[in-house]
């Protein structure tokens, strides 16, 4: 099993929660999917090429992190689509800019949030 090596001292917990929303590939396209098609993990998987089982596993860290939700939310069952949180999206990306940064970034430029960049 791998060793996790984690800086002293650590990160905010928000920093935590980014860097493993935005660190694999794999995060970060299914972002992209369910922002322009909002569905099901089937259809993910289908679109992107990869296995349901590994888009089921990464949009479980996605939905506990607040970036995809379920739509309608789940009540007992599975949600009809799953969609993304684009104010939690955003909010974890500035946060990682800004620790990684160190408070330097100009959070207010249009290039870092805006829908025509994306």
């Amino acid at each position: 099993m791998p060793v996790v090596v984690r800086p002293d001292p650590a990160p905010p917990m928000s920093v935590q929660i980014a860097t493993r929303v935005f660190g694999s590939e794999l995060l970060v396209a299914l972002i992209r999917h369910y922002r322009a098609n909002p569905g099901l993990q089937k259809e993910a998987a289908a679109a992107l090429g990869v296995p349901v089982q590994a888009v089921s596993t990464n949009t479980r860290i996605l939905v506990e992190a607040g970036v995809v939700v379920g739509d309608p939310a789940p009540r007992g069952g599975r949600p009809g689509r799953w969609i993304v949180n684009e104010d939690r999206t955003l909010e974890l990306a500035r946060e990682l800019i800004t620790y990684t940064l160190d408070n330097t970034a100009n959070l207010d430029a249009p290039e870092i949030g805006s829908k025509e960049t994306s």
